[in-house]
């Protein structure tokens, strides 16, 4: 995508934030009051998502949401500043290094923008560290009380900021269409091309497959390390009372290892793994593994044989595709296998553990984007044997056709 329309899109998201900020500045709303409306009609689940989404925006500085009657606007700006700042900066980037394809830009700049609320949040809980008489010591207490506010509102402003991004994006591109005005230039592949075409595309999606495995690594390892590190080693207990600020850092960023109950003996390997512990680990983590190589497939099969990308690019839309399927994930964790403490409030549940994947992906995701990068450099160029072979059959059927 081009500089110029880039930019043009990241103020299209910019001025949705501000007009959903400005809303939120001078109408007070009460969270508690949203939650009993769409109760009253019968979809108290709704109410419930629309309370916490709305929740989100008191994160904001002098903003009038209300819980209970009384305003939550935090005393600093400084989380705020910072929000708009990668907001800005992430949606640039991942809409300047990508395609110009409306649904594409829609997904990338919810991707930076889902990133954007999670990267504002750790700096939120970095900040309030500092600020607390012991220092890292005090991080257990933060963790217990840590607001996912910056990761709901990354979500609002990424659907409807999306949304915006989808229009201005469609609108250039027919006015593009309406301008040239010259009906097509004979884009069909012709018999001579049509070899050379299916070359590419076969090794294209050969170097996608194999670009999408090294990528979904750091996700598989990162699974494995905190299934059978962080929750089966010594002093597991996510619950405990006394936890050292290196154990809080972990249950704080993990995913579903941080917030799922330890063993019944956690002192030991050989302590009792009941199925309801491991098999949701197990699952959530299999799916999102498999979820991150489809993605990456997917977004690697769409760029040219030579060049695509740069690494920053690159990494800023790895690891925003990792927030929103972490994300998703998380969700359908908390939905599907619910914790017995938490049985009477199985959507907050779910929330929550939603909030939990995207803080995984705003402190790991990163390494998703970076092992693609080297993955992309690596391969250029590089034809294995059987994608040879392959290729020279493709050519021959390809000729058959034209012959």
């Amino acid at each position: 995508m081009s500089r110029r329309r880039s930019a043009i899109a990241t103020l299209a998201v910019l001025s949705v934030f501000a007009f959903l900020y400005s809303l939120v500045l001078v109408i007070p709303v009460h969270v508690g009051d949203v939650s009993a409306l769409w109760s009253s009609r019968g979809h108290g689940w709704f109410g419930d998502v629309l309370g916490r989404m709305i929740d989100g925006f008191r994160f904001l500085w002098g903003s009038a949401v209300m819980v209970e009657g009384y305003p939550v606007a935090p005393a600093s700006g400084w989380p705020t500043v910072v929000f708009v700042a990668l907001l800005a900066g992430l949606v640039y980037a991942s809409l300047w290094t990508g395609s110009e394809g409306a649904f594409a830009v829609a997904g990338r700049v919810l991707c930076a923008s889902v990133l954007a609320g999670g990267l504002t949040n750790l700096f939120v809980v970095v900040q309030t560290v500092r600020g607390i008489r012991g220092g890292l010591e005090s991080l257990p207490t933060v963790v217990w009380a840590l607001p996912g506010d910056g990761i709901w509102l990354g979500l609002v402003v990424g659907v409807f900021g999306g949304y915006a991004a989808y229009a201005a994006s469609a609108f250039a591109t027919v006015a593009a269409i309406a301008l040239r005005g010259d009906g097509g230039t004979g884009d069909s592949v012709t018999a001579a091309e049509a070899p050379e075409t299916a070359l590419k595309t076969s090794a294209g999606r050969a170097r996608a497959a194999r670009i999408a495995t090294w990528g979904s690594l750091p996700t598989l390892v990162l699974a494995l390390v905190g299934g059978f590190v962080w929750d089966y080693g010594p002093d597991a207990d996510p619950y405990g009372a006394e936890v050292s600020p290196r154990q809080a850092w972990v249950r704080l960023v993990w995913f579903a290892h941080a917030t799922l109950s330890a063993p019944n003996d956690p002192y030991a390997l050989g302590g009792s793994f009941e199925t309801s512990i491991w098999l949701p680990r197990a699952v959530t983590s299999a799916v999102l593994v498999v979820l991150v190589w489809l993605a990456i497939y997917l977004v690697v099969a769409r760029w040219p044989p030579e060049g695509g990308p740069g690494a920053f690019g690159i990494v800023v839309q790895c690891w925003g595709l990792v927030a929103v399927l972490a994300a998703a994930v998380g969700l359908l964790e908390g939905a599907f296998f619910q914790q017995a403490e938490f049985a009477g409030s199985a959507l907050y549940w779910a929330l929550e553990t939603a909030a939990d994947g995207v803080r995984f992906a705003a402190c790991f995701g990163w390494l998703t984007g970076v092992a693609v990068v080297l993955a992309h450099r690596l391969s250029r160029g590089v034809q294995t044997d059987g994608e040879a072979v392959e290729a020279a059959k493709t050519i021959e059927a390809a000729e058959a056709e034209v012959g």
